[in-house]
């Protein structure tokens, strides 16, 4: 016995037979758990790795190593559409999936699952659009659709080019320098946080014009990589709750939208933004809501286009054909940079192509979006489903199914334009912004800001692969995003070899 200096306080340390029945304890679960997984569950016919059945030992590892989306598309290549990635988590590819998954009909049958998926934004997420609850999730949809709207949106477009200028006048000027070689993920992040902020409060944040990150952006980098690993602990709400405390989630992104909400109250602009956009409708969203919300639009709307529009630019370096195309398509459009605008983008099928393509070689959300059975059980794309199981679409598995696409592992905008090559290829098994009640409320937006960006930086450069050729690029990781892998483009400013032509 170890006696303790308090008085009435002491530990005893257990037995040798009192640990060796614990152990036989422990391993007796185990292997029940185990049996009941491989030959009562109701899952036991859905095809996987055995092991995969009875632990999640396989699951931890793919999460670990970041290249979870690469293993879950290895199994479905070998098991078919529908795979047991863990003894109550199923992946689906097929297309039935989205459907079923994701659909209106659904939404109060499979919710989101926090465990998959934890909350990272001001006061949790039931005060913001990532919420679990379908009736708060509905409730800030009403509230935030018209501030997305194809009206509103238009009215963004100035915004959206008075950003992208800025970068444009900027890169031209490093390469009139002489510094060609450029980071274009690093320009990507500053443009997309500025343009989303921008958007968001009529106000930038001017990371392109400083040529440094803001803190909020570094912050919200580090939340990506935060929430990826969080899910371990995310059934632990009081631990999950200090390391959000302990990130300083709440603290910078609480401070930084009221602070915007209350210079934009402050302001004679008469700027569109969708803050102004609240107030014009009343503002219905309380504190808490306004900075849920608006962290969650920020973080968002940043994050993925910036990655988006950095492997659009590396696919076209490595494809020249597509680059010329791209950018003859740009050039015998408009007769000048100034007349480029969103209207007439829409309708070039190139530029949509190239962006599209870009999409489905690396999806947004590359290991699909959980979401969990709440009710008894559900036929998913023709399996049934128990009540408890965490089911998605792996984007990244279907995107690159070689069930669905030829040539799964290159770019080629192509398939997108009716080219008889990829005819027999299942396009709709490509969705980005997902579909259904949580389709993404910004997507409107993001296709303007990428159409809008690419448009101008095709028209003023050509570009080439620098750096490793794109080698870190390729392997990417990936947890919830992609982890950044800075590809490094060499621009030639077309003006300038014009000139000297």
């Amino acid at each position: 016995m170890i006696s303790l200096p308090w008085p009435e306080l002491s530990l005893s340390m257990p037995s040798t037979p009192q640990i060796l029945a614990g152990a036989i304890l422990l391993v007796t679960y185990w292997i029940a758990t185990a049996i009941y997984n491989v030959i009562f569950s109701p899952l036991r016919k859905i095809p996987g790795s055995s092991l995969g059945a009875v632990s999640w030992l396989p699951w931890y590892k793919y999460w670990f190593s970041g290249y979870m989306h690469r293993a879950v598309l290895k199994l479905h290549e070998t098991y078919g559409p529908v795979v047991r990635i863990g003894p109550s988590e199923i992946s689906f590819i097929d297309q039935a999936a989205w459907k079923d998954i994701y659909s209106l009909k659904r939404c109060r049958q499979i919710e989101r699952d926090p465990t998959s998926f934890p909350s990272l934004t001001p006061h949790g997420s039931k005060f913001d659009l990532l919420t679990y609850s379908p009736t708060d999730h509905a409730k800030y949809r009403k509230i935030l659709n018209p501030c997305f709207s194809e009206k509103a949106t238009k009215e963004y477009e100035a915004t959206i080019h008075e950003n992208v200028d800025r970068m444009i006048a900027k890169l031209a000027s490093n390469v009139k320098k002489g510094n060609g070689g450029t980071n274009v993920t690093k320009w990507f992040q500053w443009l997309t946080f500025d343009m989303v902020t921008d958007v968001t409060w009529g106000e930038s944040f001017e990371c392109v014009s400083k040529n440094e990150s803001h803190p909020c952006l570094a912050l919200s980098m580090d939340l990506v990589s935060l929430s990826s690993f969080i899910v371990f602990v995310a059934w632990w709400k009081g631990l999950k709750d200090f390391l959000v405390k302990l990130s300083g989630v709440e603290g910078l992104f609480t401070n930084l939208v009221r602070s915007k909400c209350e210079n934009n109250l402050k302001s004679d602009s008469k700027k569109a933004s969708i803050f102004s956009n609240l107030v014009a409708a009343g503002n219905p969203l309380n504190q808490a809501e306004l900075d849920g919300n608006l962290t969650a639009i920020v973080i968002a709307g940043s994050e993925t286009t910036g990655f988006a529009l950095t492997a659009t630019s590396y696919y076209l370096a490595k494809n020249p054909d597509c680059l010329r195309k791209a950018a003859s398509e740009i050039r015998s459009t408009f007769s000048s940079v100034d007349k480029i605008n969103d209207d007439a983008l829409r309708k070039l099928p190139y530029l949509k192509a190239i962006i599209s393509e870009a999409l489905r070689m690396t999806p947004a959300e590359p290991n699909g979006l959980a979401r969990k059975v709440v009710v008894d059980g559900l036929d998913i794309a023709g399996h049934y489903i128990p009540k408890n199981t965490a089911i998605y679409v792996s984007q990244f598995a279907a995107n690159r199914s070689s069930s669905y696409f030829r040539l799964p592992n290159e770019y080629h905008p192509e398939r997108w334009l009716d080219d008889d090559k990829f005819k027999d290829d299942k396009l709709d098994a490509v969705q980005p912004f997902i579909l259904g009640v949580n389709v993404c409320i910004g997507r409107g937006l993001a296709w303007m800001e990428m159409r809008v960006t690419l448009a101008k930086l095709l028209w003023q450069f050509d570009w080439t692969i620098d750096g490793d050729g794109g080698k870190a690029f390729e392997q990417s990781k990936a947890w919830h995003v992609w982890m950044k892998s800075y590809v490094h483009l060499q621009l030639l400013d077309r003006s300038t070899l014009d000139s000297k032509a």
